[in-house]
């Protein structure tokens, strides 16, 4: 069984591999065919190349934030991850982006979201924005058992909602200029689950790479 593992693990890598080295190439021949567009003064053409060209770069983009998935917390499992990137649409989808689900025994949903760029990667200021005036709307006894506070994970400053009537809630962080990354949970019982997957996360490489 395990010299069967082991090629089929390298397999899999080499593919990988070869796949984002394909991706690349597409990159850069549409960059090259829009450059020969350009210059006979075939712009909308052009356009389109770069378009495509563009797509793929955040098709590369999304498939290296896979490897910043964290692992589950303790009691969960890891369902499915996956990574997206957004091409034209990335001004309000983000460029790229990479989601994991989890779940436990009990029946507790946890879902992680990375996205670069857009307005989805600005959704950890968005949600320290929305903190402000949630504290005020608690300070005049609204709220409806919702509570939101703001948490530290390994230097990082999140953003977190629970609302103990629905057991759900929302753990968001701006990492860096245009990366959010955002965790949501439901059917659990306290905000402690979404603080635990954050500090799976290794946020300062995150931010480094992206």
């Amino acid at each position: 069984m395990k010299k069967f593992i082991l090629p089929l693990a390298l397999t899999l890598a080499l593919a990988s591999t070869g796949y984002a080295e394909d991706i690349q190439t597409e990159a850069i021949d549409s960059l090259s065919t829009a450059r020969t567009f350009v210059e006979k003064g075939k712009y909308n053409k052009a356009i389109e190349e770069i378009n495509y060209a563009l797509a793929k770069i955040n098709e590369l983009t999304a498939s290296g934030l896979i490897k910043f998935i964290p692992d589950p917390p303790s009691g969960f499992t890891l369902d499915n991850k996956q990574s997206q990137g957004s091409g034209t649409g990335a001004s309000i989808a983000g460029s790229a982006g990479a989601s994991a689900a989890y779940s436990d025994a009990k029946g507790s949903h946890l879902n992680l979201n990375i996205a670069i760029g857009g307005i989805t990667g600005k959704m950890g200021s968005l949600a320290a924005l929305g903190q402000m005036f949630a504290g005020m709307a608690q300070q005049q006894g609204g709220g409806g058992g919702e509570q939101t506070r703001q948490i530290r994970v390994k230097g990082y400053t999140g953003t977190e909602i629970f609302n103990n009537q629905n057991r759900s809630g929302t753990l968001s962080f701006q990492v860096g200029d245009k990366t959010s990354v955002t965790i949501e949970g439901t059917d659990i019982d306290s905000p402690d689950i979404l603080k635990q997957l954050a500090k799976n996360m290794d946020f300062a490489s995150l931010e480094e790479n992206y």
